[in-house]
């Protein structure tokens, strides 16, 4: 970390992701795997409650796949919303394991993403207890970095 820069903020909201907070851009973050599968992607259920074309980029991606899907590779994001938008990491093998190489070079990714944007991260707790690197990943290649990221504890249903 730049001694100079300042490190990104961290928030633990009671709420849903399908509603972020905070001003500006927001980037939702997701998972997506080689072989797929919805099944893998943890957080389908979740976005299909009310953005439901994540699933059908998710599908689109993987049947118009080309060269660039492999792991560690940031597929394009799904604008679900003016200032929202999710971030498909494609971080799992094909037997659904998560690959942890894979996932930090997808952060690097979100990283250098969000710094042009100037956008925050926002993540699910569904993901962090799926994946438990994850958290300290975050911390690491995004908050150190002077990202700010929030993590939300999804309501039970």
């Amino acid at each position: 970390m730049n001694k100079f820069q300042q490190p990104g903020r961290v928030k633990t909201i009671n709420s849903s992701i399908l509603n972020p907070n905070d001003g500006g851009l927001k980037m939702v973050l997701s998972v997506a795997n080689m072989a797929g599968k919805p099944e893998g992607n943890l957080l389908l259920s979740v976005f299909d409650r009310k953005w439901k074309q994540v699933r059908a980029e998710a599908k689109g991606a993987f049947a118009n796949k080309t060269g660039a899907y492999k792991l560690g590779a940031l597929l394009n994001p799904v604008a679900v919303n003016s200032d929202i938008w999710v971030m498909p990491l494609l971080c799992m093998d094909a037997s659904l394991k998560v690959d942890v190489k894979a996932l930090e070079s997808c952060l690097k990714a979100v990283c250098a993403s969000a710094k042009y944007e100037k956008s925050s991260v926002h993540v699910s707790t569904v993901l962090t207890v799926a994946i438990p690197e994850l958290a300290d990943l975050l911390n690491k290649h995004l908050v150190e970095e002077g990202v700010s990221v929030s993590f939300y504890q999804e309501p039970t249903v």
